[in-house]
């Protein structure tokens, strides 16, 4: 697919998404397009599976591209979104010396996106994260938005921060390596959203299904 751009409005905070095949072979070149100079510290955010599939070509495209760059890989599901993966987060950007200049990367699903996004909100009061959702839930809601946060034993993201990423970069090729349930999961936000507010799109999803 052509590279296609979306705005998100929201002032001094407003930011792109990014969607085109193959864009994770070139993000070097896409994060000095929006004005990540080389030699800053980037430490990606990722889990096993994503990273068996991506993180080395990933990791390689950043470091040779003069970024000093890091892959940390959270457990994956949801009883691992807590306080103790994150405590974890701030032990390695500690270890790895992020300072307010670096720059935390979000490569997986939502629970990647929202336990980075709210280590990058916290973490020396705020700096910046980029999301690179690999799932269509997360590509369609989780990553676009600014929430982000962790469970607690009492209720699910119950802390948590309002954290805008400084862009979002969308990949449509991630989408081949998902199991067809998480897949559906995702088509089902999306046909909500057509409920919601956009009828052309719920038509337009009723029409590919009779087709199929």
């Amino acid at each position: 697919m052509n590279k296609r751009k979306i705005l998100v409005p929201l002032g001094d905070k407003s930011y792109e998404v990014t969607l085109e095949a193959g864009i994770l072979n070139n993000i070097s070149e896409e994060l000095l397009k929006i004005g990540i100079t080389k030699n800053r510290k980037i430490l990606v955010i990722s889990n096993e599976e994503i990273s068996n599939l991506y993180g080395e070509k990933f990791l390689n495209n950043l470091k040779d591209n003069k970024f000093q760059a890091k892959m940390f890989l959270i457990k994956a599901g949801e009883s691992y979104k807590n306080l103790k993966t994150l405590s974890e987060i701030y032990d390695v950007a500690f270890e790895f010396g992020l300072d307010r200049n670096s720059i935390i990367i979000a490569l997986g699903g939502g629970i990647v996106g929202d336990v980075s996004g709210f280590a990058a909100a916290t973490w020396l009061r705020g700096i910046e994260y980029i999301q690179i959702p690999t799932t269509l839930l997360s590509m369609v809601d989780s990553s676009v938005g600014g929430k982000t946060g962790v469970n607690h034993p009492k209720g699910k993201n119950l802390i948590g921060a309002f954290n805008q990423p400084k862009a979002v970069f969308i990949d449509p090729e991630t989408l081949k390596s998902l199991p067809k349930r998480e897949f559906s999961a995702g088509m089902a936000e999306v046909i909500k959203y057509g409920v919601i507010r956009d009828k052309e799109l719920f038509e337009f999803l009723e029409i590919e299904k009779k087709q199929k």
